[in-house]
């Protein structure tokens, strides 16, 4: 998952704030420009096109440097924009700038850095040959091939083209169709271990200790067998005192003789077969489940050694 804090400072400069609707709207970007998260680089700046171009050109932040990103409202000619990778002396401007001709993004922005993970939100998005373009409210830019979004992949390209942004960023809307798609399902489609992260925070962190162990026992391996990991940080996953990551992921598909697409995929099914079962640990501490072999059966997994 992304940061909730993906810039360490935020600039709304010159009059961009005029793009926003409302006092409220321009409140929340005064507490984002003063907030300040050093652990959080880089820094973002938000202005218009004609105010970074003109002759009056505004004062950039002293912390403006070679790092920091810029979000700018498209308010001239496209001839013009071509002067602003120099005027910003951008060495990057494809992973640095992003230029939008919508106003409204910077109200999508701003409710996407009050989200609590800006990922969730969208800025901007567009159709480039096969794939649909999509800027993330942290600034990141996915390509998804639209064949691998399974909502939109039969769409003929003239209605592929036509959707709309919603107004708070939320999701992309085809209304010749009846589309809606956020974030988080274009990621689950394309990105196995978005899928897992959003799977594990589905459900209770109990169950996915339950399922973790029952994979373990399942293989017959002791919990200092999980290479990269030590046996206390194995039975931390096991009693749900730790969250498990994408590297730990890793690390126990290695172990099971998996690819971590196949460890997630089992996880998942797992995860989904306890919360059908009801499964829970006893007062006593102890689990209430079942046997780790019929859970297998239950959900179409092998209980041999190796995971194959």
């Amino acid at each position: 998952m992304k940061d909730t804090r993906p810039f360490g400072r935020i600039a709304f400069c010159g009059t961009v704030t005029d793009c926003l609707p409302d006092s409220e709207f321009a409140s929340l970007a005064t507490q984002l420009s003063a907030a300040t998260h050093p652990g959080a680089p880089p820094s973002l700046v938000v202005a218009l096109a004609s105010e970074l171009l003109g002759q009056d050109r505004i004062r950039l932040p002293d912390w403006v440097d070679s790092e920091t990103r810029y979000l700018v409202v498209l308010d001239v000619p496209e001839q013009a924009a071509l002067r602003l990778a120099s005027i910003l002396r951008l060495h990057k401007p494809d992973r640095r700038l992003q230029v939008c001709r919508d106003p409204s993004v910077v109200k999508r922005l701003v409710i996407s850095l009050n989200r609590p993970a800006a990922w969730e939100g969208i800025l901007d998005a567009y159709i480039l040959g096969e794939s649909l373009v999509v800027v993330l409210g942290d600034m990141t830019v996915r390509e998804f091939p639209a064949k691998r979004l399974p909502q939109i992949r039969r769409l003929e390209p003239a209605v592929l083209k036509r959707f709309e942004i919603d107004s708070a960023g939320s999701y992309l809307y085809w209304p010749d169709r009846d589309v809606h798609m956020g974030p988080s399902q274009m990621l689950q489609a394309v990105d196995p271990m978005h899928l897992a992260d959003v799977e594990i925070r589905r459900y209770e962190m109990e169950k996915v200790s339950l399922a973790l162990l029952d994979m373990r026992k399942d293989r017959q391996l002791k919990q200092a067998e999980i290479p990269g990991l030590s046996e206390r940080h194995v039975r931390r996953l096991e009693r749900e005192e730790a969250r498990l990551t994408v590297d730990a992921a890793t690390k126990f598909a290695n172990a099971f003789g998996q690819t971590r697409s196949e460890f997630l995929d089992e996880l998942s099914q797992r995860l989904t077969a306890l919360r059908r079962t009801g499964t829970n640990r006893s007062s006593d501490g102890t689990d209430e489940r079942l046997p780790a072999r019929r859970l297998g059966t239950l959900v179409g997994t092998r209980t041999s050694g190796t995971g194959h």
